[in-house]
């Protein structure tokens, strides 16, 4: 995911840093005590999402990009904060937009179009755009294939074969729910073996543990297994995991295997995080969707309700 301090191994990241679960945030440049033109446009930007002010966030990302040179915060950040301002605004395909445009100037196998083709498979999803999604995760695995860029911390074809095997696994998982009879169960097998794939990969570097019960929490939730969701979504350390991605789909898995309270705990964390990321409006929205569902409305798309209605295109 796209983070401060870098990216998580399956979501939008920003930075590539360490092969660990982090939040997905904005990119960084430094401590956060750095008075930098990037710095000043996150927390400023930041602060107007959180109290919901979307005018004053768009207008603080368009003054930003309006400044000289020797200010100006990085087109990086300005992008990914202009996508984030468009993401709240539920308007996420002029988020993709945002970010298509600045991979077409960065170049496509730049390390900015690594992280917000990351990103981007989120946000193709958010319109229930699993294909698009599919595809953003091929063009992210190009970008770092082909790149040349260096992580600040590991090898980078091994992020990029970690970020590659837990989308495939994560999305193709989804779509199988989307199929009957013989076509569920080849997708299936994609599904699982990208998951075993990731697994192999993550596992020795010991740092992966959250990721790993993620992901087998989905698989369990979409197999109808309650103890085995029970069982990875305790796996997870849900007191430091503050990642919405991880946490929504582990309240999906508590949910489904009868621990509603301790479901509605991670939601109400969800609820309240303050971490302002392109990413959490998706799984905010989500979140909401499900809950209109289970009050008895028919379900709109989301990973719970992959054949829920699609949003209009």
């Amino acid at each position: 995911m796209l983070g401060v301090v870098g990216c998580t191994p399956h979501s939008g990241g920003a930075t590539p840093a360490t092969p660990a679960k982090q939040a997905s945030a904005a990119p960084s440049d430094g401590p956060p005590s750095a008075p930098t033109p990037n710095r000043q446009l996150a927390n400023q930007t930041t602060a107007a999402l959180l109290r919901g002010d979307y005018k004053e966030a768009a207008a603080i990302v368009d003054r930003a990009r309006q400044l000289s040179p020797a200010v100006r915060p990085s087109a990086l950040q300005i992008a990914y904060f202009e996508a984030t301002v468009q993401s709240y605004r539920g308007d996420y395909r002029r988020a993709v937009k945002v970010m298509y445009d600045h991979i077409a100037a960065a170049g496509a196998t730049s390390k900015d179009a690594f992280i917000f083709h990351d990103a981007m498979i989120a946000l193709r999803a958010a319109d229930g755009d699993l294909l698009g999604a599919l595809v953003e995760c091929e063009e992210m695995t190009k970008a770092g294939t082909l790149g040349t860029w260096t992580p600040s911390d590991g090898d980078r074809m091994t992020w990029v074969r970690l970020k590659e095997y837990w989308h495939r696994a994560y999305l193709l998982r989804m779509l199988a729910q989307t199929l009957a009879d013989d076509e569920r169960t080849a997708f299936i097998a994609y599904a699982e073996s990208a998951r075993q794939e990731y697994v192999a990969l993550a596992a020795p570097l010991r740092t992966m543990g959250d990721s790993i019960a993620v992901l087998n929490a989905y698989f369990a939730f979409c197999d109808g297994a309650p103890a085995r969701m029970r069982e990875a979504a305790t796996q997870v350390n849900v007191a430091e995991d503050d990642d919405v991605e991880d946490l929504y789909l582990v309240q999906l898995a508590l949910d489904g295997s009868g621990a509603a309270a301790a479901a509605a705990a991670v939601r109400d964390r969800i609820s309240t995080t303050k971490a302002v990321t392109v990413l959490t409006p998706v799984f905010l929205a989500w979140m909401q969707s499900d809950a209109v569902a289970a009050a008895g409305r028919p379900p709109r798309f989301s990973p719970k309700h992959p054949t829920g209605a699609r949003p209009p295109r």
